[in-house]
């Protein structure tokens, strides 16, 4: 059955593709998980020398991506759902896609980023080498509900790992330090400290921590420092995640800032002048992969959001373009009387129309797009070509 799993995945995606219907990369697991609910669960899917998952509200993406640059780096075969689907479908489409023609499964190496409301479901199948778990915090609220309904998951999932397993926590969440008393294995943590992140192009406290997650998972599997530290050298950003391209004659970067932390995070970027820009693109949607619920804009900090768009140029589209205008109108930024008439014309639900007229004005020359999950998606397509890779 192993082999037919594997055929029907490859031929699921070539089928997407083929009616460019999307990317095709999550639904041959979703196919799969319908006909076994348990295929992850099979025998035949082992990592030679270990499995490594990764989880939280903020960094699962770039964390993945820099242990899985590590090891790439040092010849090892890395399984890596690089695509950012978390969700046990993506995770079930990434093994099934890398098996050989015949079914055959051949990784060093799992590096799976996990969905934090999926991960207790998902340890219930593999049991991983390190357990990586970034941060908690309010996001998609219609959907997760509150931080400590997916933590109480969370504790009871990991109080049934074995002893010898490893997690790697964040140590400045609060919830963390009640995995201790349940948890049989062995619990490390990491902070802030931005000594490594110097080895990489990264920015901020945040991505302190993802390098610093990074760096005790990698040398859990037996890399030495100086090794690490070599590779990070080499690591690009993830996509929409500080990612900077040209598009026109014009500089583009793209910061995704998809719940209030990540938001708040990058407007310190932004203020602090590791992102120059004359103009700044918010852009807000709220389709299905962003909850509709949109009211944690307003747990935005007022005072980072005024700084940030100070002198500059204002643009903001999406689903709920007005929600976030009226947002920044709050924070004092966008609509003072005097500029009414000059800046409505810089709010549209059609980011194509506002990318037009981004690229056709003389007076900008480099944008910070500051999107929501699904509205760098499209704004990606847009400007690249690609949603994803």
């Amino acid at each position: 059955m192993f082999f037919i799993y594997s055929l029907l995945a490859k031929l699921i995606r070539a089928f997407v593709l083929l009616l460019n219907r999307g990317s095709g990369f999550s639904l041959p697991g979703y196919v799969l998980l319908k006909l076994n609910p348990s295929i992850l669960s099979s025998s035949r899917i082992k990592f030679k020398k270990g499995l490594i998952l990764i989880s939280g509200t903020n960094g699962k993406t770039t964390t993945a991506k820099l242990i899985t640059h590590v090891l790439n780096s040092n010849g090892l075969k890395v399984i890596h759902n690089d695509t950012g689907s978390n969700l046990l479908r993506g995770i079930v489409s990434a093994v099934f896609m890398n098996t050989s023609l015949l079914g055959g499964f051949d990784a060093d190496v799992g590096v799976f980023e996990v969905d934090e409301f999926a991960l207790p479901a998902l340890l219930n199948y593999f049991k991983p080498s390190v357990l990586v778990l970034l941060n908690l915090s309010r996001d998609q609220l219609d959907r997760y509900g509150e931080v400590d309904i997916i933590f109480d998951r969370w504790r009871e999932a990991v109080s049934k790992l074995s002893s010898s397993s490893y997690i790697v926590a964040d140590s400045e969440q609060e919830e963390f330090k009640e995995l201790h008393p349940v948890f049989p294995g062995i619990l490390k943590t990491f902070g802030s400290d931005s000594s490594l992140l110097h080895h990489t192009k990264l920015h901020g406290k945040f991505n302190a921590k993802n390098v610093n997650a990074a760096y005790m998972a990698c040398s859990r599997l037996g890399f030495e420092k100086e090794n690490i530290t070599e590779k990070l050298g080499t690591f690009k950003a993830a996509y929409g995640r500080g990612e900077s391209f040209v598009y026109g004659d014009k500089n583009f970067t793209i910061l995704l800032a998809k719940n209030p932390a990540s938001f708040n995070n990058n407007l310190d970027l932004v203020n602090s002048g590791k992102f120059p820009a004359d103009t700044l693109f918010f852009i807000l949607n709220d389709n299905l992969p962003d909850g509709r619920d949109v009211s944690w804009i307003y747990d935005i900090h007022p005072d980072k959001l005024f700084e940030a768009c100070k002198n500059k140029n204002i643009f903001v589209g999406g689903t709920r373009f007005l929600d976030m205008a009226v947002r920044l109108k709050y924070a004092g930024v966008l609509y003072p009387d005097e500029d009414k008439e000059k800046n409505s014309d810089n709010l549209n639900n059609d980011l194509g129309v506002l990318i037009k007229k981004i690229t056709g004005s003389e007076k900008i020359m480099d944008v910070l797009i500051l999107p929501n999950y699904s509205s760098m998606l499209e704004i990606r397509k847009l400007l690249l070509g690609r949603k994803i890779l």
